[in-house]
């Protein structure tokens, strides 16, 4: 497929950034975890939720998706790869679902902190605003990527990527960097930017 006619769709939370640090530092200073909790986003959800703290990693949720989301930090690569695919006006939308209110805690437009991030960190320099969606459901997401008309899509979540409603032409690409999800029928598994980066060669 030319690059004229390849549409880049790209998921947000996970997948272009990365919270791993937050989520662990948060939590340690809340003192809801020991420092044995290896230092990733995934660890410090299953120790809360074995604790019987699910309540707590909902809120801590809210906060770091809200006020505490510039301290989070893109995944290796990923800006480069944004870079490269402008510099040869590679299409590329970024449509995540994401609510717009938390569901506990502070107000706070979840949205609007998710834009700043991608502003604050040099995303809106190489991806045009028209082609930033955050959706508040599924699927308004599912229903996004067939009105932008991707032909690809990466997400870090297998079970968005097999959602029936997206089109069968749509190539699903499986953000996996801890490889931690094994393999998938029906989808391409990367596990960094720079793979992504060598399917387009960009």
């Amino acid at each position: 497929m030319a690059a004229a006619e390849l549409h880049l769709g790209v998921d947000f939370d996970n997948t272009i950034v990365c919270y791993d640090e937050v989520f662990h530092r948060l939590a340690l200073a809340e003192g809801l975890i020991p420092s044995s909790v290896p230092c990733d986003k995934t660890s410090v959800r299953d120790f809360l939720r074995a604790a019987g703290r699910e309540d707590r990693w909902t809120a801590m949720q809210a906060v770091v998706y809200g006020r505490r989301m510039l301290e989070a930090r893109p995944f290796p690569g990923v800006l480069d790869f944004f870079a490269a695919c402008a510099g040869r006006s590679l299409r590329v939308s970024i449509i995540s679902h994401r609510t717009r209110r938390p569901i506990v805690g502070e107000p706070c437009d979840l949205h609007a902190a998710a834009f700043r991030w991608l502003e604050t960190n040099g995303f809106v320099d190489l991806v045009s605003r028209e082609a930033i969606h955050f959706l508040e459901t599924r699927a308004e997401k599912v229903a996004r990527v067939g009105e932008a008309g991707c032909t690809h899509f990466i997400d870090d979540l297998p079970e968005f990527l097999a959602e029936p409603l997206l089109s069968p032409d749509l190539r699903r690409i499986l953000f996996d960097p801890a490889r931690a999800l094994g393999a998938k029928p029906g989808l391409t598994i990367v596990s960094s930017w720079a793979e992504v980066g060598g399917m387009f060669e960009v």
